[in-house]
């Protein structure tokens, strides 16, 4: 699909810089570095290979907005083609050497480095992560980064239970942390030593506390744990919600130092774009600096966050009309629409729902300090998504 894109770049006369095969953060670095109008990445991003599709970057290195998604895809049905009596060339870009130079640079050597597992998923987070904490000082065990479109070792999303044998690796080889990756390594996820896959809240929280050096405003999408946004505020920072996967343009209008959703960061100080592996480097980074943080990584979590996919489309003004009296008997304290449907309770727990942007699925969020209240808000949430389900239509 590379080659299909290149080809219709050049076609249109544009001159086309090939980064080859680089995770998708290196896409967005490299579109800034190199002076590019727009960048484009081939992925699928957490999902199988099937789902793959184009994700663009502007010359910032920030996705485009929705509305300039939306002028594109108008002009595309307009005018499908555009054709130049010239055409362009391609040449090789070296981005991925710029990016681990950059990184580099940005992060000293540490004394006392940590044992740590990196899991990258067969994705070409394999060129990066490794090499960057080897050369950092860490003591680095790679896993599953041959790299294959194919994702032989695992699923590439990194969930608990597709790195159930990733976790009882760390675990058996005695090593201090985990890192896995998403296929595009726009994703991370942590692995306790005891081999524990660590909530998403956690995450953000590490590369949270190594960023705010001074008051700000932080950014978290509307799924993000109350756990990070407890931890921003009292770390000084002013809270800003936003939708999934747009923290960015909320952190571009905001003047913001830090934005987050699960198992992504941005720091804008570094780039506009989300990067498991550059969280990766700060987290190990600020835990070989001051060990004592390990102790957070192993502690009990407060909030209990989980995740439901349901394969079914829904009509969201029925879901949300029918979720109001369905969870009446919760306490409703708000009721927010920011991104989907998301009632928010008295006791702080909330439930969202939201259609998936890749796949046709509706996905639940839902939070609490409960476990049992968890479990009894998705079982709500999974008969008002059938109930709502509608057929041979998008969902609204």
């Amino acid at each position: 699909m590379s080659r299909v894109a290149s080809a219709a770049i050049t076609a249109a006369g544009s001159e086309t810089l090939s980064f080859g095969l680089v995770p998708t953060p290196v896409t967005a670095y490299g579109a800034r570095q190199s002076g590019c109008k727009l960048g484009f990445s081939v992925t699928a991003s957490h999902n199988p290979p099937e789902y793959s599709g184009l994700k663009v970057f502007d010359s910032r290195g920030m996705e485009l907005s929705k509305q300039d998604e939306a002028k594109i895809e108008r002009v595309m049905v307009v005018k499908p083609r555009m054709e130049s009596r010239d055409f362009g060339r391609v040449t090789q870009g070296r981005a991925l050497e710029s990016y681990l130079e950059s990184m580099q640079a940005r992060f000293g050597p540490v004394d006392n480095g940590l044992r740590i597992l990196v899991d990258c998923s067969n994705g070409p987070a394999s060129f990066v992560t490794p090499k960057m904490l080897g050369d950092l000082g860490h003591r680095v065990t790679p896993l599953n980064a041959q790299t294959s479109w194919r994702f032989t070792a695992r699923l590439p999303e990194p969930t608990a239970q597709n790195l159930s044998e990733t976790a009882s690796i760390v675990r058996a080889l005695g090593l201090d942390l985990g890192f896995a990756h998403d296929g595009d390594a726009d994703r991370l996820v942590m692995i306790s030593s005891a081999g524990q896959v660590l909530p998403d809240s956690l995450t953000s929280i590490m590369v949270m506390k190594a960023v705010l050096k001074q008051r700000g405003v932080v950014v978290l999408s509307e799924n993000t744990s109350s756990a990070v946004e407890e931890e921003a505020i009292a770390l000084g920072a002013r809270i800003v919600r936003s939708r999934i996967g747009k923290t960015f343009a909320e952190v571009e209008k905001e003047g913001a130092v830090f934005a987050t959703e699960p198992s992504k960061v941005v720091d804008p100080s570094w780039g506009m774009w989300e990067d498991g592996m550059y969280a990766a480097v700060m987290i190990a980074d600020a835990v070989a600096r001051d060990r004592s943080l390990l102790n957070l990584l192993n502690s009990e979590p407060r909030w209990h966050y989980k995740q439901v996919n349901v394969a079914r489309l829904v009509g969201f003004e029925k879901l949300a009309q029918s979720a109001e009296s369905a969870f009446a008997r919760f306490r409703i304290s708000e009721i927010r629409r920011l991104d989907g449907v998301k009632l928010v309770f008295k006791d702080g727990s909330w439930i969202m729902f939201r259609p998936s942007g890749t796949e046709p699925k509706t996905r639940i969020y839902c939070e609490s300090l409960d476990e049992i209240r968890i479990e009894e808000l998705i079982v709500i949430g999974r008969q008002l998504i059938e109930a709502a389900a509608i057929f041979g239509r998008e969902a609204r």
